[in-house]
């Protein structure tokens, strides 16, 4: 007979969790490393009781048809709330040494089970289906609740240390980040709730619900910012919320009428996507869908894109049309925010690294963007719900175009942001503090590493609220490489970058290169010429 283990119990529909006392625990195991299995397969063991236990004879037993003997353990004391890791030759850190072969699933129910030296109690882990084998768990009878099958290099960790109610599909989560001879990680979903937001000339307050998704409670504590562009404006540590609970929290502070991304940071939090809210502040903002940013000419190893901003809920089927009739078909969520449609979605979050992943969405359907100007028609099946056109003269290649709402009067401007775009945030404001004096053009970056992602950058800041640039790149002999912008329409200020590429988009060679720069007010005028050097290296 096997040791009675305590088991979960329901309380309200809730999951309420109480660890097993006086017992050994297979608490995480790696089945299935990454590359070669031989010397790098390992088990842990951990003491969930009050006392020490002498392992001593104690068994490890496997198996895929049947359980078979893997290892004996020799003398060997675990005290309470300490773990024993055992590995092959290859393992870190194991303290007792053995070249396991663990069957690593794929098509029917295996198993790991550890014996004590008595031979009386048993615990043990099936992962995988069907239980075509019938191999049993702790209850002595063929077992029901399975473990996932983990792919390479992932362990099955128990979701909380020494957790035990001999259902393995509670008990069990696959572990993309392994601890072994370490507390297991506590993946506990945080999640915004419902908020109420009151903004008086720059001083605003949140009322918020921070909600715990997760049957179990966390160790550490979160930590909850509001942010606007990449100011700080406040910042509060949260204490662990309690397994299906709620927190109410108040924040306070100074800031503009420029929309607010609250973020919600708790490590191992599995799905990111609500943890980030997304709060307007200005009324106009807040209802409709509209086109808020566009990348018509990216980059080479970017992508063009659009992003929405829905101000309401507007689950559905959606479309962007342009001049020649051809769609950009996709889906959107029911929740508000800034959505991102574009072809490839890992390569877009690779590339703007701050970009939420909740905001991203493949696009079903897609239609390339025209330099050369464009009309593109945001609809859904019965309506047309915004529309934008642009002219060739607009569009810097690799820099995006923002929308800009003041004083009730839409605009579009270039991005600000140095890396050329903000996919799934705020817009873009002017960064005064880089910009160089009234009527001048600055150039910064060189000499410049482009294959390491440097750029060189040259800002400019002109009385006219509107200007026409050109910009190209010459080598030493006075070929021209590379054409920037080319009489080009553009606001104030703001910047252009050269990433070291040649117009085909091949890296330049190292050395010296001439930049020619004009620029002259849109309604006509002198016409500004200046030469700047950049030294390429790398």
């Amino acid at each position: 007979m096997n040791r009675i283990k305590t088991c979960l119990l329901f309380l309200c529909g809730c999951l309420y969790l109480f660890p097993l006392t006086a017992a050994i625990v297979i608490n995480e195991v790696c089945y299935d490393p990454v590359g070669s299995d031989d010397g790098f397969e390992w088990i842990e063991l951990f003491n969930n009781g009050n006392s020490s236990e002498q392992l001593e004879g104690a068994k490890i037993v496997s198996g895929g048809a049947s359980f078979t003997l893997q290892y004996t353990i020799p003398f060997f004391e675990l005290r309470p709330g300490r773990y024993l890791l055992i590995g092959g030759s290859s393992v870190p850190n194991a303290q007792l040494i053995y070249n396991f072969s663990f069957q690593n699933g794929g098509s029917e129910t295996d198993g790991i089970c550890y014996i004590s030296p008595d031979g009386i109690y048993t615990d043990t882990v099936l992962y995988d289906s069907p239980n075509t084998n019938q191999l049993i768990d702790d209850t002595n009878y063929p077992g029901i609740y399975f473990a996932p099958d983990v792919i390479a290099g992932n362990s099955l960790a128990r979701i909380i240390d020494g957790l035990d109610t001999n259902n393995c599909a509670i008990d069990f989560i696959a572990e993309a980040n392994p601890t072994p001879g370490l507390p297991n990680r506590r993946h506990c979903d945080y999640a915004f709730g419902q908020y109420n937001f009151n903004y008086d000339y720059g001083f605003a307050e949140i009322d918020l619900w921070l909600k715990n998704l997760s049957s179990i409670t966390p160790l550490i504590s979160a930590e909850l910012s509001v942010m606007q562009n990449d100011d700080l404006l406040a910042q509060q540590i949260i204490s662990p919320i309690p397994a299906l609970d709620s927190l109410w929290v108040n924040l306070a502070f100074y800031c503009n009428n420029y929309p607010l991304i609250l973020k919600l940071n708790l490590t191992d939090d599995p799905d990111s996507t609500n943890n980030i809210l997304l709060i307007p502040i200005n009324p106009d903002l807040e209802q409709g869908i509209y086109i808020n940013e566009y990348l018509a000419n990216p980059e080479t190893n970017n992508q063009e894109w659009i992003e929405l901003y829905c101000g309401i809920k507007q689950r559905g089927d959606y479309y962007i049309e342009d001049s020649s009739n051809s769609k950009i078909r996709f889906s959107l969520p029911e929740n508000s925010g800034y959505y991102v449609i574009c072809q490839y979605p890992e390569e877009l979050l690779i590339r703007y690294p701050d970009c939420p992943i909740g905001s991203v969405i493949l696009a079903e359907s897609w239609t390339f963007l025209n330099n050369s100007g464009d009309l593109l028609v945001l609809k859904n099946e019965s309506t047309t719900l915004d529309s934008i056109s642009y002219t060739g003269e607009e569009i810097l290649k690799g820099i995006s175009r923002e929308r800009v709402l003041s004083d009730s009067t839409v605009f579009w401007q270039n991005c600000y942001n140095q890396i050329g775009g903000t996919p799934g945030l705020p817009n873009s404001i002017l960064p005064q503090t880089e910009l160089p004096d009234l009527g001048k053009v600055t150039l910064s970056g060189s000499p410049c590493n482009a294959k390491a992602g440097e750029k060189i950058t040259l800002a400019y800041n002109f009385p006219a609220e509107t200007n026409r640039i050109s910009c190209r790149i010459f080598d030493l002999s006075g070929r021209k490489i590379c054409t920037i912008a080319d009489y080009s329409l553009v606001n104030a200020s703001g910047f252009v970058h050269w990433n070291g590429c040649k117009q085909d988009g091949t890296f330049a060679s190292r050395g010296l290169y001439i930049i020619l720069w004009e620029s002259q007010n849109a309604s006509g005028g002198k016409i500004m010429r200046k030469q700047f050097t950049a030294v390429l290296k790398g």
